[in-house]
């Protein structure tokens, strides 16, 4: 089946960067994605020129039991710019659709609506950064006591001054963990140190509260020669990747989900069943003329249909009932991943180890992350000891590369330290006693 277009969602996307007065073929920093090179654009000297970043905001509590359960609902990232030297920004959702529809939206991604058709972007204004930190455990092995250090930077707003404005205060902006607190101190404070003082705000970090004019330039990771550079913020867009309670997950907004699927499932699930009413008037007709056998074939087939047509019609209603408006691709957990994973009605994820492909797959069990052509696009596949796995269909090759980048560095902060797995020494001895046979 084709893939659905996006032009809706490029079109919305396209509307809400006009809100901010861009456009979208400008460049977009997103230091949740690609913290180094936001931290780079950010540290470079930019005169007057507005800086476009996209954000993420809170996220509620996740529902219930969370061992049993699913994380936080999911929200729309945002996006945000601002003037180096002024305190003062804008802020707009990720997209914006017209009319009615705009305001609701704007309202639930966390920005204010303007008047008119295609809405305004909120003015706020930046009160701090706050560098906070958090352990987690390394992974889910019972033997390992390991702790992960969690590090996150969050750009603090004032409360707004209209009544109309939504009470969002603040946005995550960057994230990081390590098994050791430096890396991941050090990579989140190079992104937060030049924004607070792009933005003539206070940082605050474990180390204490430094003022904007003495806030000390931190040295920039140090990362292989060849680094892609922005994105324009229409090709930055579609996916997104940030922290959903203990899980690192990377979206697809372009993409509605489950309700994507449900006029289809549901048509599917009618024509079963109408097919089986045909099949169980037959039954009745059989049994009225004595033909038991022919009666007992049909209505075999008749139930089968009938429980089949059941089935689609009851993924069609939890498919329509599909709150969010994105769908996850792949969640990295403590010690593992999951492609394409299972959620809530919300689009929370399930925080169990499995997922719509199968169980989760531990990060030491992958051999690299890839990009290869499919077709006109390129796909972004995780080589695995399990066999190759597509986790996302890109239409440009730098998109595809990017989060490329952004998966190979989501993977490496869940790996368990160490050598192989203990599946992994199995498989090798396996190997190994079958090489002197095959020779």
């Amino acid at each position: 089946m084709p893939e659905p277009s996006t032009a809706g969602f490029d079109a919305e996307v396209a509307r809400a960067l006009r809100s901010l007065e861009a456009d979208s073929s400008v460049p977009a920093l997103d230091p949740l994605g690609d913290p180094v090179g936001a931290a780079r654009a950010l540290s470079a000297e930019g005169g007057g020129v507005p800086v476009l970043l996209r954000v993420a905001p809170e996220l509620g509590a996740p529902p219930g039991d969370v061992s049993t359960g699913f994380g936080p609902a999911p929200r729309d990232p945002l996006w945000l710019r601002i003037e180096r030297g002024a305190s003062a920004l804008r802020l707009a959702p990720l997209r914006l659709a017209g009319s009615r529809q705009a305001r609701t939206e704007m309202g639930a991604a966390g920005a204010g609506a303007g008047r008119g058709g295609e809405g305004t972007a909120e003015l706020r204004e930046a009160v701090g950064v706050e560098v906070m930190s958090a352990r987690r455990p390394c992974c889910g092995a019972p033997t390992c006591a390991r702790e992960r250090t969690y590090v996150a930077a969050w750009l603090v707003l004032a409360a707004p001054a209209s009544a109309r404005a939504t009470a969002v205060r603040r946005l995550l902006v960057a994230e990081a963990q390590d098994l050791e607190a430096a890396p991941a101190e050090a990579l989140v404070e190079a992104v937060a140190a030049p924004l607070a003082a792009a933005l003539r705000v206070p940082l605050e970090t474990a180390r204490g509260t430094e003022p904007p004019d003495a806030i000390a330039p931190r040295p920039l990771p140090e990362l292989e020669p060849a680094l892609p550079s922005a994105l324009p913020a229409a090709a930055l867009s579609r996916f997104a990747i940030r922290s959903e309670g203990d899980l690192l997950v990377l979206r697809d907004h372009a993409s509605h989900g489950p309700r994507g699927s449900a006029a289809r499932n549901a048509l599917i699930g009618a024509a079963l069943l109408i097919a089986a009413l045909v099949l169980w008037i037959q039954v009745m007709r059989s049994v009225s003329a004595g033909d038991s056998g022919i009666a007992v074939g049909v209505g075999s087939a008749a139930a089968l249909l009938s429980l089949a047509g059941y089935a689609f019609l009851g993924v069609a209603r939890f498919s329509s009932r599909y709150a969010a408006r994105s769908a996850p691709i792949v969640s990295f957990g403590p010690g593992r991943f999951v492609v394409a994973p299972w959620v809530s009605r919300t689009g929370a994820i399930d925080l169990r180890p499995e997922g719509r492909l199968g169980a989760a797959i531990s990060a030491g069990e992958v051999r690299g992350i890839r990009v290869h052509p499919r077709g006109d696009r390129f796909a972004v596949e995780i080589e695995t000891d399990h066999g190759p796995i597509d986790a996302l269909l890109a239409e440009r090759e730098d998109v595809a590369r990017y989060w490329r980048d952004a998966m190979d560095r989501a993977v490496a902060s869940v790996r368990h330290a160490g050598g192989p797995s203990a599946k992994q020494r199995l498989r090798a001895r396996a190997q190994a006693q079958q090489a002197p046979a095959a020779g």
